[in-house]
C-alpha cells in the first residue's frame, strides 16, 4: 500500500511535504491558486475532488495519482 494517496492524505499533508508540493507544481499547478486552498487542508484529497474539478484534466490528475503512489 502507498505512503500517500487520494483516499488516504489530506490536503493539508500534501501541502505540507516538500516531495507532493513538487508533484503538484508539476502536474497540477491551478489548484494551488484556489481561493478556499487553506479552508480545504482537512479533507482527504478524494473528497476536495468536486471543488478543483474545473481546474484540471483526467490525465493532469493521473499523472498526479501515478507520481503520488510511486513515492510510497
Amino acid at each position: 500500500m502507498a505512503k500517500y494517496s487520494f483516499e488516504t492524505t489530506t490536503v493539508g499533508e500534501m501541502l505540507d511535504t516538500p516531495e507532493i508540493m513538487e508533484i503538484i507544481q508539476k502536474n497540477i499547478p491551478d489548484v494551488l491558486e484556489h481561493p478556499l486552498l487553506e479552508v480545504g487542508r482537512s479533507f482527504i484529497f478524494n473528497d476536495a475532488l468536486p471543488y478543483i474539478e474545473d481546474m484540471v484534466t483526467e490525465e493532469s490528475l493521473a499523472a498526479f495519482k501515478a507520481d503520488l503512489e510511486a513515492l510510497g
